[in-house]
């Protein structure tokens, strides 16, 4: 096929497009209290791809990266870190910005293929089960980085939303599509012109407002309901503690913790809880090795003399002296690996037992090299700042119970990272978790769009497994979550104190909770079914 050749006017409309586009789709995701741009940002995009359709992919690629370039760049800027202190950060920030747009690219590509086999209309109709089927195989370990799915735009806007206790989150992404892909052909109707347009386009844009409407209808009903049930009452601790400096030397380990326990000390004397919650590795040394076996018992005694439960985030250690997994260490002149884990447990007074859980999901390239299994060399190429490498890969499925006291409660808390993966939360509540936490130390990013956005992604999770979430920042943004999605108390990013409220506890499950991702799944068969049918046919006519 002969190459276009494409006139300086075209390029600016072209790129005028791609532009639309990224800025769209950023000005949908948080700190942005309303996801409202999310249902037209697709818009630019289908005409950027109706005016490559008889281009190559080369081209539709570059025109395509340009679009999810502004929209990462507008959306995760701040994942460089670039005010910190860890140069490995500032670099796989940069890296995640330059890289990540190429992922998105994809999809576009497959429609761009679709569309010279199948025609423009039947190409429009497969866009939702191919970018909801794509969003699914980016949340697939291990170099996942799932943070700009198209439901997450709606975390402010909850009424519409709370159909996704059916669907997962991915339904509200095939939603939003769905929506961007009638408003596309309304618009086409139109531009196109003639005397009957705004009578053809009467249906698509009908239908745009049925999609829109049913939803925020449903949700209006939904929100109506009490919550119920029994509630767990939680103390919220935010030390506020740098994310840098609390790793370093310049404190004991013993006054560290001191300064950790005077929160504990407070929230139990004036809010009398059940349970106390300190945010991820909040203990930022190796309290359960012997080295620190003075800070442990110190600790284990102020909880059983307190009489109130706490669950804290720390860095955890493994020994082993045969078969050590990927990413494990070696003594020096020993035959004796270790390794680390981002970790949480739950003291209990009066109990010798500790519930831990290391954390299952981490974040590629700054908390774990991807494939380390099979590139065991690249273990020592992550070494960050603050002195910590590779963590280990956790495999935890157990739910924690408090104690027998507080029987009918039965948590599981995710770490940081860990709220991005719909049927991974969800997975815990099937098990029986009936409240779900969150500890993060976020604080790394600053008070940037991150924290905010991680924030508000709780709500999601909240909402498809009808549980109610406490979350716990180190820095900031702590607050109370309840099943519906409806968030309270929340905090003021870098500043220290505690928060105290009921955590309901449900016993229900949801369809999605139930199920786990079948709606992105079926999205992901009709998706590969009709582009094999495009091969097909092509070959077929072909012959």
């Amino acid at each position: 096929m002969q190459r276009r050749k494409i006139e300086r006017g075209d390029r600016r409309r072209l790129f005028g497009l791609a532009g639309m586009t990224g800025l769209l789709l950023a000005a949908a995701f948080p700190p942005v209290p309303t996801g409202i741009t999310a249902f037209v940002a697709l818009i630019p995009f289908l005409f950027l791809l109706d005016a490559l359709a008889g281009d190559s992919a080369g081209r539709v690629f570059r025109y395509v990266y340009v679009a999810f370039l502004v929209f990462n760049a507008g959306t995760i800027w701040w994942v460089s870190g670039w005010w910190g202190q860890d140069p490995w950060l500032k670099a796989a920030g940069v890296a995640v910005n330059l890289v990540h747009p190429v992922l998105f690219t994809v999809p576009a590509l497959v429609l761009h293929l679709l569309r010279r086999r199948l025609g423009t209309t039947p190409t429009l109709a497969v866009f939702p089960f191919l970018w909801t089927a794509w969003e699914y195989l980016l949340h697939l370990p291990e170099l996942s980085f799932p943070w700009l799915l198209l439901a997450n735009t709606q975390c402010f806007d909850i009424e519409k939303v709370q159909f996704i206790e059916y669907t997962g989150a991915f339904g509200a992404s095939f939603w939003i599509v769905s929506v961007n892909v009638l408003l596309t052909l309304a618009a086409r109707t139109l531009l196109e012109g003639g005397a009957a347009a705004w009578r053809r386009a009467v249906r698509p844009l009908a239908a745009a407002a049925m999609l829109l409407a049913a939803p925020e209808i449903h949700g209006r009903i939904v929100l109506a309901e009490p919550v119920g049930g029994s509630a767990l009452r939680v103390a919220i601790a935010q030390p506020n503690m740098d994310p840098y400096e609390k790793w370093g030397a310049g404190e004991s380990a013993a006054d560290k913790l001191a300064n950790l326990m005077r929160l504990y000390d407070s929230s139990v004397t004036f809010a009398r809880p059940d349970l106390v919650l300190f945010p991820e590795t909040a203990i930022p040394f190796y309290i359960r090795q012997p080295s620190y076996s003075a800070e442990w018992a110190w600790l284990r005694a102020h909880i059983d003399s307190a009489g109130v439960p706490l669950l804290t985030g720390f860095p955890d250690l493994a020994w082993y002296e045969r078969d050590a997994p990927a990413g494990a260490r070696k003594l020096p002149e020993q035959d004796v690996w270790y390794q680390s884990f981002n970790s949480t447990m739950v003291l209990l007074p009066g109990d010798s037992r500790v519930g831990v859980y290391h954390k299952s999901r981490l974040t590629p390239m700054s908390e774990r090299i991807p494939y380390l299994d099979m590139l065991p060399f690249l273990q020592d190429a992550l070494t960050w700042g603050v002195g910590i490498s590779n963590w280990g890969l956790g495999n935890d499925t157990t739910v924690l119970a408090l104690d027998r006291r507080r029987k009918d409660a039965r948590i599981w808390a995710m770490i940081c990272y860990e709220t991005l993966y719909p049927s991974f939360v969800a997975g815990f509540v099937a098990r029986g978790a009936n409240a779900l936490l969150v500890v993060t130390n976020d604080g790394w990013f600053g008070n940037s769009s991150g924290p905010y956005q991680l924030q508000r992604y709780a709500v999601l999770r909240a909402i498809e497994t009808r549980r109610a979430v406490a979350r716990c920042a180190n820095n900031g943004i702590s607050c109370f979550i309840d099943p519906y999605g409806r968030v309270s108390q929340e905090t003021q990013f870098g500043t220290r104190g505690w928060i105290a409220g009921p955590l309901p506890l449900r016993a229900d499950t949801t369809v999605f909770a139930a199920h786990g991702d079948w709606f992105a799944q079926l999205c992901l068969v009709l998706a590969a079914a009709a582009t094999l049918a495009a091969i097909f046919l092509r070959r077929k006519k072909e012959q």
